[in-house]
């Protein structure tokens, strides 16, 4: 009977791992006309060259109405609008400054699709949105430059996404069945399909890569072989060349010592391994001249960058538990407004907790689990400090429901 139950679970398993690679290539194919559409870098270069990033990173709406006062004859805007002395006219045209500096504005997906391509066709990383490590916009501009658009890579990586998770959940679990459930919910579940439709973004390649680690690392603790720690340290340094060095280096430093406490032979291999290859994704920059000491440099402006955004942190502490709850979140803008992430439904907050109230369970039952509920714990932690997009929380929902 118990044989005969197993049986039916595998082919439960089997039939939930198909219905998501269907669904998978029927969102693939129900978006082909975004998907498959040729990238045109002579319209991109145009468009950013009217942008944000092109006219000034720190362009103010202050000094687009100083500038549009200046242009009309006022000393300033407030000159302006004490001469004119009509208040709703004055209101009206400061509304159409503003609307057409938001019309200007590229979103990110559009600027990493740009910069990759410039990047792949020769620019200094550094010169182009020097924020973000360049691997995954090397990838975008591959994709351009192979594939003539830039989602074509993000959908084999998305594919491959499938197959990690499929794969880390029966290095864990050991049965087909969790690795069905597991495949389908991530196939289904809005964050994940949302970077094929709304991407190319980092958050897709950086869980990618997070996936690797984890597939390397449950290996090298099963075959116990340096060559598997070999290939951890390679997945890691590419996991930190996806985005914002320094917080993710301590994010996922942390996680590698919690997970191989005592094993420091090991740790100290994957960690130099990994430095190497987050210096090698720089390789452009590097035969255009660029120095050790002067690279140093850049990775010290990408720190003084982010810390002269002056954003209170705490004042947005806790924000990613409004959105698991509640499908809104609060951005770092001026206003401080209030978004609704239009895919969030009642099933965000019942993964949470029913992946959260299970992880006990989960660390006594399973020999590695421990790996991904460290990882849990540590970025509920790191997002509970960060300012986020809903995209960030990628990275905590797929390894709970590997674990689910």
């Amino acid at each position: 009977m118990q044989k005969l139950r197993g049986n039916i679970k595998r082919k439960i398993g089997i039939l939930f791992i198909a219905l998501s690679f269907f669904y998978f290539a029927y969102i693939v194919f129900s978006h082909s006309s975004v998907l498959f559409k040729k990238y045109n870098p002579l319209a991109a270069e145009k468009i950013y060259g009217q942008s944000q990033w092109q006219q000034s990173q720190n362009i103010s709406p202050i000094k687009e109405l100083d500038a549009w006062a200046l242009k009309n004859g006022f000393t300033g805007w407030q000159n302006y609008q004490d001469e004119t002395g009509n208040q709703k006219i004055a209101e009206s045209q400061k509304m159409k400054i503003l609307k057409s500096i938001q019309d200007k504005g590229v979103s990110d997906s559009f600027l990493y699709s740009y910069v990759g391509y410039k990047y792949i066709t020769g620019t200094n990383p550094s010169l182009l949105n020097p924020e973000h490590p360049p691997l995954a916009k090397y990838l975008i501009g591959k994709s351009i430059l192979v594939f003539g658009n830039e989602h074509v890579m993000g959908i084999i990586i998305a594919f491959f996404v499938l197959l990690l998770v499929g794969a880390v959940s029966y290095q864990i679990r050991k049965s087909f069945f969790y690795v069905g459930i597991s495949m389908l919910l991530t196939s289904l579940f809005p964050l994940f399909t949302d970077q094929l439709t709304h991407g190319p973004q980092l958050e897709l390649y950086q869980l990618f890569f997070f996936l690797l680690v984890v597939h390397f690392l449950l290996m090298a603790m099963k075959k116990k072989k340096m060559l598997f720690f070999i290939l951890v340290g390679i997945s890691f340094g590419m996991l930190l060349s996806t985005k914002t060095l320094l917080p993710f280096l301590c994010l996922f430093s942390v996680w590698l010592i919690i997970s191989l406490w005592g094993r420091w032979q090991e740790l100290i291999l994957l960690f130099c391994v990994g430095a190497l290859v987050f210096c090698a994704t720089y390789f452009s920059y590097f035969l255009q001249g660029g120095t050790l000491h002067s690279f140093l440099g850049v990775q010290k402006y990408i720190v003084t960058y982010y810390g002269n955004s002056h954003i209170p942190l705490l004042e947005f502490a806790g924000n990613y538990l409004r959105l698991i709850f509640t499908g809104s979140w609060k951005f770092w803008d001026s206003a401080r407004s209030v978004s609704f992430y239009s895919e969030w439904n009642i099933l965000w907050p019942m993964i949470f907790i029913k992946g959260m109230y299970g992880l006990k369970k989960q660390l006594a039952t399973y020999k590695h689990a421990h790996l991904l509920i460290s990882f849990i714990v540590l970025y509920n932690l790191f997002v509970f400090i960060v300012p986020i997009f809903p995209r960030y929380l990628l990275l905590l929902y797929i390894p709970l429901i590997i674990l689910i």
